[in-house]
């Protein structure tokens, strides 16, 4: 989003009652350091049995996205941001509803909008 400044969770306080609560405790670990100035990023199974079927979650080389990358001003020479998100041991043979969202205090999520999130679909075959 062109000149977006993004209003990032940097510390426990207001955190939203549907945050994850492992990406809460990530918040409180690093809470007063630099990189707490971050868009946080969480990706989880949609319903509970892409919960149950999703496995550990990776984030590299951090949970999100920092904010010295804000505002976009399609500058020459801009790198945008890249976060990549590894399922390290998701069920194989079964499709995966997978829903990744950006946390800031000025995004406004809506699931059935899309907004503040993406959705995708993961399968892994059985070897």
């Amino acid at each position: 989003i062109f000149n977006w400044i993004p209003r990032p969770y940097n510390n426990t306080e207001g955190l939203p009652e549907k945050m994850p609560e492992d990406l809460k405790q990530h918040i409180k670990m690093v809470s007063g350091k630099p990189e707490a100035n971050t868009v946080w990023v969480s990706c989880e199974g949609e319903n509970p049995a892409d919960v149950e079927n999703v496995g550990p979650v990776q984030y590299i080389p951090r949970r999100g996205f920092p904010a010295y990358y804000y505002p976009f001003t399609n500058k020459e020479g801009y790198l945008s941001p890249l976060v990549a998100v590894l399922f390290e041991k998701p069920r194989t043979g079964v499709l995966i509803n997978i829903e990744c969202k950006a946390w800031a205090k000025n995004i406004q999520y809506d699931r059935y909008e899309r907004r503040g999130s993406v959705h995708f679909e993961l399968m892994v075959d059985r070897n």
